[in-house]
């Protein structure tokens, strides 16, 4: 998911180089709050194909949308925040298809990209009005310092 928001800070002239993990990543997050609500619940189009038994979210959609969108004039930070809503919105579709398939409506929120306070809400929001259960980090960062935490726990199992 980091290169996702890598790959759209870059394309719309956020970020094209970083200096640490994650900045591009922050800095769409960040701007976005700059979009005042305009966005609404807007977002991208995409797709969700199936390919082996295995569910893979295609992109070409949602890139080609957000180039259109950077030729109309739309702002950077309306960009971000409608592309805030579609992952929130691919997440939520993602955990609906592996309900459906599973019978497991328990979602828990970890890596990187949860680190994302704007992302975060908008996902626990949607889950929740899916009747899906939300665990979510309280107390171990829901980054690499959860697998460090993790890997020191199975090391001293050892």
């Amino acid at each position: 998911m980091g290169r996702l928001f890598d790959a759209v800070s870059a394309l719309i002239g956020i970020r094209g180089e970083i200096d640490y993990e994650g900045q591009a990543a922050v800095e769409l997050e960040m701007i976005a709050y700059d979009d005042k609500g305009k966005a609404g619940n807007k977002g991208y189009p995409y797709s969700i194909i199936e390919h082996d038994g295995v569910s893979i979210v295609q992109l070409k959609e949602l890139l080609s949308a957000i180039v259109e969108d950077l030729y109309q004039g739309v702002s950077k930070a309306t960009i971000s925040a409608k592309f805030h809503n579609t992952v929130a919105r691919m997440v939520c579709e993602m955990c609906q298809l592996i309900a459906e398939k599973t019978g497991i409506n328990q979602a828990a929120l970890s890596g990187g990209v949860f680190q994302n306070r704007l992302l975060l809400r908008k996902v626990v929001s949607s889950l929740e009005s899916a009747n899906f259960s939300v665990l979510t980090h309280k107390q171990v960062p829901c980054n690499d310092g959860g697998i460090s935490l993790g890997q020191s726990v199975i090391a001293s199992l050892s």
